[in-house]
């Protein structure tokens, strides 16, 4: 994976989504390839009715075709999905890249971020992911699905957060400006007389 990076910034969390969401693709793939198992099977024995004689080829390359195409579209579909999705995190951006041939990015600088949060079912505490819910303000979120190991992945966030350099925004404080800006607005003395 290339990413161009900027002057002075590192990655810190390169990941994909949980492999959870490929249980059900995997399962697919195995009763299609039992359903196809079985089928040619049956094709092939003895005693079949004289008419079916003649369509035996067509028949078992129906269920090939068949078999091929479902396991195609229900299973390599979503696991070249999967593998083509990547989470990065590194110490200025949170960054989600989707895609082979038409990829798709999206990307959140961590200064913009109040709070982070995680949520999990019961699955997911079991297989320790979740999803992870950035806090944008005004009711903005930005929501990454299935974050492996989601409590390292917050800490590995709120971390480099915390390690931001401190700049002066206009509708945040930290409580070390508070004194400052009293100052500025009201004079030296700090009252508004």
């Amino acid at each position: 994976m290339r990413l161009k990076l900027d002057p002075g910034e590192r990655v810190i969390v390169l990941a994909r989504p949980q492999a959870r969401r490929l249980f059900w693709p995997f399962v697919l793939f195995l009763a299609v390839l039992g359903a196809a198992g079985f089928g040619l099977g049956w094709l092939s024995r003895a005693g079949l009715p004289e008419w079916i004689t003649p369509w035996l080829p067509v028949l078992r390359a129906a269920v090939l075709v068949a078999a091929v195409l479902l396991v195609l579209r229900a299973c390599v579909v979503p696991l070249l999905r999967w593998l083509s999705t990547r989470y990065l995190l590194t110490n200025r951006r949170l960054i989600v890249r989707r895609g082979w041939g038409r990829r798709s990015e999206q990307q959140m600088l961590l200064a913009a971020v109040y709070s982070v949060r995680i949520e999990q079912d019961l699955l997911q505490r079991v297989l320790r992911s979740g999803r992870l819910d950035a806090d944008l303000g005004y009711g903005r979120f930005w929501r990454l699905p299935d974050v492996p190991e989601v409590a390292r992945f917050r800490a590995l966030v709120v971390r480099a957060i915390e390690d931001l350099p401190r700049t002066e925004f206009p509708d945040r404080f930290d409580g070390v400006d508070m004194e400052r800006l009293q100052q500025s607005e009201y004079g030296e003395e700090g009252n508004a007389g």
